[in-house]
């Protein structure tokens, strides 16, 4: 691949052909935007580019050093991601980098360091970080990808010349999953419209079960089905979602064999864990909510235009024709609400209960 394969992100291209046009490449870049866009790709199509050896505004994809960075071998470009028991990048990481750097490049012209998930730098890290930004090392290239830039350093920030990332328009998005996945039209179009741009949310629609499910409670308390029993089955498929988070984390987590930790460090690992673990759970609840909530904005807009073509659901347009709320529009507020209620930590069996009466309404 190369610069050109980046999809619907022309401004941040521009940028970047312009800094290899003009040989002004800065020490700093910090590449933001949403989740699943494109991020990491482009930084490191840029890292090929700025060393490739037959090309001199993009990589060429066929030359050794192309090659290599193809297949991360390249030694003058690194990739730093979070690691350890608290998924950060630690005052130490950042401090090896920035001895790399110090050095010349071995093969290319610029020594690159990819810094994934930039937020989950400690505080001290990114102090240490701000010193290296603030007498860069000549021919060494920092940038930074996330998707929650004001987590970093405002004065880091300042240093690095920012790049922002644009969501996916629905027609790539649907020419990618079509790369991954055989489904049928009318679905694929409605995942790509549920997306938000989003290639990450796209693929979590495609691989898991929350949509079919999330339809199926609202095709359920239409029917008339008691909106309690639903919420004690659906209680049913949290604890299963956090299982699987809590599942997923501890493999995260893993400790090398043989490794001893104080109880100070195992407290802090088991602290960490817990939080990672409940972060990806809530962030599963947020999924079903949005799903839900984008089934009765549906049934709003198609009662009141009548067209397939302004609804999200494509695949779910006949049922949309024969099936609408009295009124859509307060079950979109109870479900608002229900979100509020569960950023406040009230209990989930509590929110649901109330919220699947309040959708059961006529």
């Amino acid at each position: 691949m190369s610069l050109s394969a980046v999809r619907d992100q022309p401004a941040a291209l521009r940028l970047l052909r312009n800094v290899i046009a003009r040989n002004r490449t800065p020490n700093g870049l910090l590449f933001w935007g949403a989740d699943g866009v494109g991020k990491r790709m482009t930084a490191m199509e840029f890292a090929k580019a700025l060393n490739c050896r037959e090309m001199e505004l993009d990589a060429c994809d066929a030359c050794i050093s192309c090659r290599k960075a193809g297949t991360g071998n390249h030694p003058d470009i690194t990739v730093i991601a979070p690691t350890g028991r608290s998924r950060t990048v630690s005052k130490e990481t950042i401090g090896e980098m920035s001895e790399m750097a110090s050095f010349r490049p071995v093969e290319g012209r610029w020594r690159v360091f990819l810094l994934e998930d930039a937020e989950r730098l400690t505080l001290p890290a990114q102090n240490h970080f701000l010193k290296t930004l603030e007498e860069p090392p000549s021919n060494s290239l920092f940038i930074l990808i996330t998707s929650f830039p004001r987590a970093l350093l405002p004065t880091i920030r300042s240093r690095c010349q920012q790049v922002r990332f644009q969501t996916l328009r629905p027609e790539t998005i649907l020419e990618l999953l079509a790369e991954r996945h055989t489904l049928p039209r009318e679905e694929a179009q409605s995942i790509a419209l549920l997306s938000q741009g989003q290639m990450t949310r796209a693929l979590d629609l495609v691989q898991t079960e929350k949509r079919s499910l999330a339809l199926e409670l609202t095709r359920r308390l239409a029917a008339g089905d008691d909106p309690v029993l639903l919420a004690e089955e659906f209680a049913g498929n949290l604890k299963a979602l956090r299982q699987q988070v809590e599942s997923e984390t501890a493999e995260l987590f893993e400790t090398d064999q043989g490794a001893t930790l104080t109880p100070e460090e195992r407290e802090e690992m088991k602290a960490a864990r817990a939080a990672v673990a409940d972060a990806a759970y809530r962030r599963g609840i947020v999924d079903y909510l949005y799903i839900l909530q984008t089934w009765y904005r549906d049934q709003l807009v198609y009662r009141s235009l009548q067209s397939p073509e302004a609804v999200l659901n494509r695949d779910q347009t006949d049922r949309l024709a024969r099936e609408c709320s009295a009124d859509p529009g307060e079950k979109i507020i109870a479900i608002g609400k229900a979100r509020q209620l569960l950023d406040r930590y009230i209990s989930e069996d509590r929110v649901f209960r109330d919220l699947f009466l309040s959708l059961a309404a006529p």
